[in-house]
């Protein structure tokens, strides 16, 4: 009797020991490799929502992204809108946040709509734009692909819409297969200009580059400045300078030879008298047409040089010019 009773409390013992365990083991946290996609996707939103309160948001967004990835939920996409403006990263804020505009609209789900719709157009005028255009022969590539900083872009978009972008620097890639990518790389430091990129044809894999074009310039006759010919204002200038210094100079000889010898008869003063006149005028009209004329063209084009003289007579000055 003594021996089935130990026996059975034994057996008690280890029944209840068994109970134990099993129930500990249910009320055990499952694995994370056990949770279905959505459950997984909730414990990273969660875990990022904590770091971002702590304010570790470079650690919060890519938490948030692998969220997003698992369940396409619209509030985690709102909050890695935020993460992103956070950290600078505005053009993704931004695209995220007309993409939450637009969910929501069709939700009904006005606020968050409006909430979205205002921080995309905030963020809109921080942003830079780049304009790229695919031309109609380059567009019927076979294949053809064409990215922004490794982002595909939508046909619709080859046609020169703005695209906003982040400052700094931006790749714009085109490849197809059979062909030589093309590939530029954009800096971008300006918001208030579009740049605008076109996307050339690409070339086949084994065709040669374009041969360099090379221009020579031939130098024509009239195109040094000292062989020009001089203007019609400095000719008629040095004509009027030359021949009014003459005249002046023989009236004024005439009226000192006279003076020297007694005085002037009737046409030797005439004479005297219209030489100095009408030279002194001619000298008028020279240096007026002289001043006129701009000093690029009367540069290099004519001199004149005046030279004292001495004669039987008496002495004077001559003009020496060139035109």
């Amino acid at each position: 009797m003594t021996s089935g009773k130990h026996t059975g409390a034994a057996l008690c013992t280890a029944l209840a020991l068994f109970t134990t365990m099993t129930v500990a083991r249910a009320e055990e946290p499952t694995s994370a490799h056990e949770l279905g996609p959505v459950e997984r996707a909730e414990v990273l939103f969660n875990r990022a929502m904590e770091l971002s309160t702590e304010g570790r948001d470079p650690e919060a967004c890519p938490m948030l992204e692998q969220s997003l990835a698992l369940d396409p939920a619209m509030g985690t996409r709102y909050r890695l809108a935020e993460c992103y403006e956070r950290t600078n990263r505005r053009e993704a804020a931004y695209r995220l946040y007309t993409e939450v505009a637009i969910e929501a609209k069709r939700a009904g789900m006005t606020d968050r709509e409006s909430r979205a719709r205002l921080r995309s157009e905030a963020l809109s005028a921080m942003l830079a734009r780049l304009v790229v255009w695919v031309p109609k022969d380059v567009a019927e590539t076979p294949e053809l692909e064409v990215t922004i900083d490794g982002r595909p872009l939508d046909r619709a978009a080859w046609t020169g819409d703005p695209l906003p972008v982040d400052l700094g620097e931006h790749v714009l890639e085109a490849m197809a297969p059979g062909r030589k990518p093309y590939r530029r790389v954009v800096p971008v430091h300006d918001t208030s200009v579009p740049i605008e990129l076109s996307v050339p044809s690409l070339r086949g894999e084994h065709e040669a580059p374009p041969a360099p074009r090379i221009e020579v310039a031939i130098p024509t006759a009239d195109a040094s400045p000292k062989t020009a010919a001089p203007s019609t204002r400095t000719t008629a200038a040095l004509v009027l300078g030359v021949g009014g210094a003459g005249a002046f100079l023989v009236g004024a000889g005439i009226a000192g030879v006279a003076a020297a010898t007694d005085g002037l008869s009737g046409p030797t003063s005439a004479t005297s008298a219209v030489g100095i006149g009408l030279g002194g005028a001619s000298l008028v009209a020279a240096g007026i047409l002289w001043f006129v004329t701009p000093s690029g063209k009367r540069k290099d084009s004519a001199a004149m040089t005046v030279v004292p003289t001495v004669g039987p007579l008496g002495g004077g000055f001559s003009l020496l010019g060139r035109f």
